[in-house]
């Protein structure tokens, strides 16, 4: 074309066609030398093997390095030697008298020990690293340098890990663990995201009451928490929703001491912009692709490790790219010993947990009476005192959707409803209350149950006045009014109390037909009365809602699903609390939920194994 344009004498197109023949001829010419490969090697595929060539050499390197670097055992890096202190948990009640800080020994490297600050090189890390490159040994290894420098009303630990692995299950006996997902239950690691993002506002919250401008100007700061996410792909593929917690977290968890630990095989792709942004610390182990390196630490180096050398990595904090080596703990299990021990001579109790289990599908009533613990999931520990005041009755476990706790009835704030079908619970949660109040004084108790045939009395307990049982003895119903408030005591007498008469709780079970406008039951006028009564406590059991006034008949419901969800939304359960309980709700004999001064709960109900009537 050029030439032809020459020939018609078309000069102005031809100047126009030569820079784009020169820049064809000079891409075709480099094209040419980066595909000849060097003098006597070649590629598989016939082509140039220059980069093959500069992996290996970038491999012997990485090896030379690392050949280098001796790591002994890290009792040697962060404890002191036998010779010096036989009792090492000495050392670390020594280490917790002085100040706080997050610096501490991970490894050796070229120089000398590796020491990593996560509170002034952070505040947040990520850790990428493919099976068996050693990546859960350096989990495990700076969560223990953490603990032995810090106490456990310093520094607080949250594992979570999403594919089911072993890592945390040691380090979760120290006191410092607040929280431990080490399972594939969803619903357990939706709780624990949850209970992150109520600590990160009540951290908000109480940096905003004190005007200040991060948590370590708060008096009586609380501890620093650390929050380590094994296999964070797992995490963005399962519960994508709730990677925006953890991106919270990044964002603002360096005012108020919050530091995340991000931990992946795999780099590309699973962390988000956002928090890439808050991230200052990557240390890459060894991993498959030089493309995962460039991710993390803008260098192929990490690629290149060999296998024979796990533990092997190369930390980038912004500053420089030092390559070291892991240390792993000699002894784990006797260093977590030695913390645990350093704490119990400290006098420091484990950190409150903060989140726990999912409720479990059955509760031993013969722990609730008395019970003085908070209820953790997996056994009692130490934590806030259950309400067993005389005017409320423990009936199972309740969960806010991060804790559970101690579930409790009031007996003097009004009647209570019991909703849902035969066979999932009803009258065994009557016979439960009514073990409860047998040893209560100042209540008077009475059973009936109604059937085809009419209601029948069961029995009827007194406390305080004597105790009496009978099957045909109706206690007279009188108007809270009529009970003595003042002494009638003559002038020079000694004062005297008033006697005051014991409260009547009714337990009235199958109850449908007393509610039944057009029923002829005779206990019936009695039982609306009893209803309408203030100084009587009616609790009721019935199938279903239709004839249930809130909050005339009751201000306290306990709802068990059907199954049916318009049934179950009709009787008072709110939507977003029906779709938590899950499909497995209705199947589960005694779950339910507690609706009561506009809260709604889903609780357990407690099976009392002693139960025992006597007509």
């Amino acid at each position: 074309m050029f030439i032809a344009m020459m020939v018609e004498g078309r000069w102005l197109f031809a100047m126009m066609v030569v820079p784009g023949l020169v820049g064809c001829a000079a891409s075709a010419a480099l094209s040419s030398l980066q595909s000849q490969p060097p003098h006597g090697v070649a590629s598989a595929n016939g082509r140039a093997g220059t980069n093959a060539a500069r992996s290996h050499d970038t491999g012997d390197e990485a090896a030379t390095v690392f050949a280098r670097i001796d790591c002994p055992a890290w009792e040697s890096l962060g404890l002191p030697s036998p010779e010096r202190e036989p009792l090492p948990w000495r050392h670390i009640v020594r280490v917790w008298l002085g100040e706080p800080g997050l610096d501490v020994p991970l490894g050796m490297a070229d120089s000398g020990v590796f020491r990593l600050d996560l509170a002034r090189q952070g505040p947040h890390a990520l850790v990428a690293g493919t099976t068996g490159s050693g990546k859960s040994v350096l989990l495990q290894t700076w969560c223990l340098a953490l603990a032995c420098r810090n106490p456990p009303h310093r520094l607080n630990f949250v594992f979570l890990d999403f594919k089911g692995g072993s890592a945390f299950n040691r380090l979760a006996q120290l006191p410092h663990v607040v929280g431990n997902v080490c399972d594939l239950d969803l619903a357990h690691a939706t709780r624990a995201l949850e209970a992150l993002e109520r600590e990160l506002k009540r951290r908000e919250r109480l940096v905003a009451d004190h005007h200040a401008s991060a948590i370590g100007q708060v008096p009586d700061e609380p501890a620093r928490l650390v929050v380590v996410v094994d296999e964070f792909h797992a995490l963005h593929g399962q519960l994508p929703d709730y990677v925006d917690r953890l991106v919270r977290v990044a964002s603002l968890g360096r005012s108020l001491g919050m530091h995340l630990v991000a931990c992946t095989q795999n780099p590309l792709g699973q962390i988000s912009a956002d928090m890439k942004a808050n991230i200052a610390v990557n240390l890459c182990l060894r991993v498959r692709d030089p493309l995962q390196s460039q991710e993390l630490l803008a260098s192929p180096a990490a690629a290149f490790i060999r296998p024979s050398t796990p533990g092997a990595a190369y930390c980038c904090d912004g500053d420089a790219l030092t390559p070291f080596r892991c240390a792993a703990a000699g002894d784990l299990d006797a260093v977590i010993a030695d913390v645990r021990r350093a704490a119990r001579f400290s006098g420091l109790r484990a950190a409150p947990s903060l989140f726990s289990a999912p409720l479990p599908a059955i509760v031993d009533g013969a722990r609730l009476h008395g019970m003085i613990v908070k209820y953790d999931g997996h056994s009692p520990g130490p934590g806030t005192t259950a309400d067993t005041a005389a005017d409320t009755v423990p009936f199972g476990l309740r969960d806010d959707g991060v804790t559970l706790d101690v579930a409790s009835l009031p007996l003097t704030h009004g009647n209570i409803a019991i909703i849902g079908p035969h066979g999932r619970g009803r009258t065994t949660l009557l016979d439960l209350i009514a073990d409860g109040l047998r040893e209560r004084h100042g209540y008077q108790l009475r059973r009936s149950r109604t059937t085809s045939h009419g209601t029948n009395v069961v029995t009827v307990h007194r406390r305080g006045n004597g105790v009496a049982s009978s099957p045909d003895v109706t206690p007279p119903i009188k108007p809270a009014s009529s009970r003595p408030t003042s002494s009638t005591a003559s002038p020079g007498q000694p004062h005297t109390p008033p006697c005051v008469p014991p409260r009547l709780i009714w337990l009235a079970d199958d109850a449908d037909a007393l509610f039944d406008p057009l029923g002829t039951d005779p206990e019936a006028p009695r039982f609306h009365d009893a209803l309408a009564n203030p100084g009587v406590t009616v609790i009721f059991a019935v199938r279903d809602a239709r004839h249930v006034r809130v909050p005339e008949h009751g201000t306290t419901r306990i709802v068990f699903p059907s199954g049916d969800r318009s049934a179950d939304l009709m009787s008072g359960i709110p939507a977003d609390v029906l779709a938590r309980m899950g499909p497995d709700a209705p199947r589960t004999p005694g779950r339910a939920v507690l609706l009561d001064r506009g809260s709604a709960m889903p609780v357990q109900c407690a099976v009392f194994k002693s139960v025992s009537e006597t007509p």
